[in-house]
């Protein structure tokens, strides 16, 4: 476990490139096209810095770009960002409707994670999600225990060791 924190640089791209990426996304359902100027004023920062991560992203596959400057997501980039877009709305469902955080919370903090998270993780917190916001029986009994539960300290405690994480 120790050298899980080195696998972050594993994740292909970056917080950034992401953005980038699922701006040029947005800009073509919503738009039809995506130069670098409509990244940029989407993204409300430089052309330069855009160009330079626009680069990046058609270096790596994700993106094309046609004889007019405009860009296309390529089937892999158009899949990525449909993952990415599917895990920060899970995540921000899972932080706003099960653990009841404020909606400006729930999108930050989705927002951080969203392309940190596997597939596989994604796909079973949708389960959960699903599982908990259902009208089941058992799902209904469980919200309502989960609501009212309060944790109580104790030595053996996995999460806290040492120091209880709630004090």
């Amino acid at each position: 476990m120790k050298d899980v924190w080195k696998k972050f640089e594993e994740n292909g791209l970056t917080h950034s490139s992401m953005h980038h990426l699922m701006a040029v996304d947005d800009l073509l359902k919503n738009k039809g096209y995506a130069r670098g100027i409509d990244v940029a004023n989407y993204l409300e920062i430089s052309r330069s810095s855009v160009s330079v991560t626009l680069h990046k992203l058609l270096a790596k596959g994700y993106i094309s770009e046609d004889e007019n400057k405009f860009y296309q997501l390529t089937d892999e980039g158009k899949e990525l960002a449909n993952d990415v877009l599917s895990i920060r709305r899970i995540v921000k469902i899972f932080f706003k409707d099960v653990l009841e955080l404020p909606e400006e919370v729930a999108e930050e903090d989705a927002c951080k994670i969203e392309h940190l998270l596997s597939h596989e993780t994604g796909e079973r917190l949708f389960k959960f999600v699903s599982s908990f916001l259902s009208q089941e029986p058992a799902s209904l009994a469980f919200r309502k225990s989960f609501t009212k539960y309060v944790h109580t300290c104790s030595d053996d405690c996995e999460i806290c060791d040492d120091d209880c994480f709630i004090r």
